[in-house]
């Protein structure tokens, strides 16, 4: 038997936490067998769960008849509510500029990297941040050595 309560209310004042509420609702809608409703009734699920605040702002958005009582469209757009557009170029200028701090590890400096690619959308990461961590150390000297060897690959930097 599954759970038998859905996850307590989303808290509209962090809607930064959208992301982790929601995989919390589709384990729940999973492992109740709601997935296995008509999807009308999976809706009204998700709006209820989510809260008083989640019926205003559902009706905010102007969906068909149809369009209301399909759940990946109304979780879509409760998506794009909470989850902002990222400024891609904003996102790849934030990692182009980004350098080892004087006081930084050299590990430290790479899971910077790492995460800044996350929302930068580059095409190879990996490549990016070979390229960033070539550029970005303060040793001069060391750069340019690594500049030169034509094999360089972020394993080996």
């Amino acid at each position: 038997m599954g759970p038998s309560k859905a996850p307590d209310a989303f808290d509209f004042t962090q809607p930064t936490k959208w992301p982790e509420w929601k995989q919390r609702f589709e384990r729940y809608r999973s492992a109740s067998k709601l997935d296995k409703d008509e999807e009308k009734v999976q809706v009204s699920a998700l709006i209820y769960a989510m809260g008083n605040e989640a019926e205003r702002i559902f009706l905010s958005f102007g969906l068909s008849d149809a369009d209301s009582k399909k759940f990946d469209v109304v979780l879509g757009k409760f998506d794009g509510y909470f989850v902002p557009k990222r400024n891609i170029i904003h996102e790849r200028a934030r990692f182009h500029v980004r350098n080892q701090k004087p006081d930084e590890n050299i590990e430290t400096y790479v899971r910077a990297l790492h995460e800044l690619t996350a929302t930068a959308e580059f095409p190879n990461k990996e490549e990016s941040i070979r390229d960033r961590l070539v550029l970005g150390v303060p040793d001069t000297e060391l750069s340019e050595k690594l500049q030169l060897k034509p094999d360089a690959s972020g394993s080996q930097v």
